[in-house]
């Protein structure tokens, strides 16, 4: 009787990869071991995508990448069949002892120099973004790279030897990059900052996705002096300062779809205020946008009353506003204050201006009272699908959230997902969530909100957890914030006084473990159930 490997051996090799795509990193490590074919079949698979998320396995990984290939693995170049390559790792690697961080970067670089089919490289970490590492990237991969996102540190925090003299002169082609996402830290050393800017200045004309973050000392003016040259670009997220005649600058006709613009963007050149930028933006500059994430301010000025022409925007994210239930992204909300709702409100006026119209909205508040909140949101958001209100602190008079069904929701047709984030608390205290202890209103709120609206199918009060319904009732799904504890060996980790500084790294707290919240009973009873959110990320993490 033949066994299931066998099957699988005499199976298509396009029908294996097919398979083998669709599982888990760990299985698929679990198949090779099965039999040399399919362990011959299914190793590129295993190492096409690489994400390295923490340094006990990371450097594992890492050094399988560099090794001689003739030496280690009977001539198999393990680094050739990578094709998406990120360095992520967590905030604790500020703790790693000077030398640590040095063999760690000797080894990525040696990694980094082998993978000469690279096509997408994604450097996360600010450790390890050094001349030696983007000169190893250049080298090996230059002629097949399609996307780069790279951490330009200051020489202060390079981990290796390196010597930025390496990168005068130094113009590779990049033939095949498309998409370019570039951080570059506070008075990097000028080699760096002209390499990029070759970077930039050399690729414009294909470059379909662009993100540019800088510093106090840098403007898109020096580093993107001819922003007539974005032809192909689609998508453009700009943190960085500009000058007053940004807009006047760009060509008429940019194809640009997504526009983010950060609050940094927002620090013209020998000021420190929006005040100098234009309070509207000819209808022939960016005219193809549906999706604008910009500070509130600049909302009318994309919308303006006087346009000739209306810009199509359908999705709308003031002040970095999002729903993220994982707490990844939170950086946004530590940069300072949250707005008022009634400064927020006098730019939400201009929503009816668009030619959407706009269907996906969120934006960031300090508060609003729950009681008088929805009456005067409703006139903005008829044609709205998706809602997101980040608040800074907890809504005042919160049981005035029961009435949102009769002054909100039945004026909202289209409205599916209503979704308030406390973000901006749970990054200071990540056991807090809204309403704690209100979980039986917010069953009470659910079932008087359904008497109003029958398309309502997501909502959140808290990033701890939403509620979606089902054909059976509601059903709460739990979200998991990252634990901020590692089990990983500390042996390798020590205190740098020249890395580690206030605020940089984060105090790991003991897993106390999840209590449940509320009558699991009286849940099941009423049509409420609760499930675990399930992480669907780890399929592309390396493991130990």
């Amino acid at each position: 009787m033949s066994q299931p490997s066998d099957t699988l051996s005499t199976l298509p090799t396009e029908l294996l990869n097919i398979i083998a795509r669709d599982l888990s990193k760990a299985d698929l490590a679990s198949l090779l071991l099965v039999n040399k074919s399919i362990n011959d079949a299914l190793t590129p698979v295993l190492y096409a995508s690489i994400t390295i998320r923490s340094y006990i396995s990371g450097r594992k990984c890492i050094d399988v990448l560099a090794a001689d290939p003739i030496e280690h693995y009977a001539d198999r170049d393990m680094a050739a069949y990578v094709r998406s390559f990120t360095v992520d790792l967590k905030s604790r690697e500020y703790w790693m002892k000077k030398e640590v961080k040095a063999c760690f970067a000797r080894s990525l670089e040696g990694a980094i120099s082998r993978m000469a089919g690279l096509q997408s490289f994604a450097l996360q970490s600010i450790l390890f973004g050094t001349p030696k590492i983007c000169l190893a990237l250049m080298r090996s991969a230059s002629c097949t790279l399609r996307s780069l996102s790279f951490i330009a540190q200051t020489e202060g925090r390079w981990p290796d030897e390196s010597d930025v003299r390496a990168l005068d002169g130094f113009q590779p082609e990049l033939p095949e990059l498309t998409t370019l996402s570039l951080k570059l830290a506070t008075l990097i050393p000028l080699q760096f900052y002209t390499f990029f800017q070759h970077v930039l200045t050399s690729r414009s004309a294909q470059l379909q996705i662009l993100s540019i973050y800088g510093s106090y000392d840098q403007s898109v003016g020096d580093l993107f002096p001819n922003t007539g040259a974005w032809s192909a670009l689609e998508e453009l997220d700009l943190s960085i300062a500009i000058t007053p005649t940004f807009f006047d600058d760009c060509p008429p006709g940019l194809n640009v779809c997504k526009l983010t613009l950060r609050p940094s963007f927002c620090l013209i050149e020998g000021t420190s205020t929006i005040s100098e930028l234009p309070s509207s933006i000819p209808a022939h500059i960016f005219p193809n946008i549906q999706y604008l994430a910009c500070p509130y301010q600049l909302l009318p000025v994309f919308l303006p009353v006087s346009a000739s022409s209306r810009r199509p925007i359908r999705t709308v994210r003031l002040n970095q506003a999002y729903y993220d239930p994982h707490g990844q992204s939170v950086d946004p909300f530590t940069d300072g204050g949250a707005p008022p709702w009634s400064s927020v409100r006098g730019a939400l006026n201009s929503l009816s201006r668009s030619a959407g119209p706009v269907v996906d909205l969120a934006f960031y508040i300090e508060c609003f009272d729950a009681e008088t909140f929805p009456g005067e949101l409703v006139e903005y958001v008829r044609t709205v699908e998706r809602l997101v209100i980040v608040l800074q602190r907890e809504p005042l008079n919160g049981l005035g959230l029961c009435d949102f069904g009769e002054k909100l929701f039945a004026h909202t047709p289209r409205l599916r997902a209503f979704l308030l984030s406390d973000a901006p608390t749970r990054v200071i205290d990540d056991e807090f969530a809204f309403f704690t202890f209100l979980w039986d209103e917010h069953k009470t709120w659910l079932e008087e909100w359904e008497k109003h609206t029958s398309v309502l199918e997501e909502v959140a009060f808290t990033t701890e957890h939403s509620w979606n319904r089902m054909h059976d009732g509601w059903v709460k799904q739990r979200h998991d914030w990252p634990e901020r504890n590692d089990t990983e060996d500390d042996s390798e980790y020590g205190e740098d006084d020249e890395v580690v500084k206030d605020g940089d790294w984060e105090v790991d707290d003991e897993d106390e473990g999840d209590e449940d919240e509320g009558d699991d009973e009286d849940e099941e009873s009423e049509g409420i159930h609760e499930i675990d959110d399930v992480d669907e990320n780890d399929e592309h993490t390396t493991s130990d």
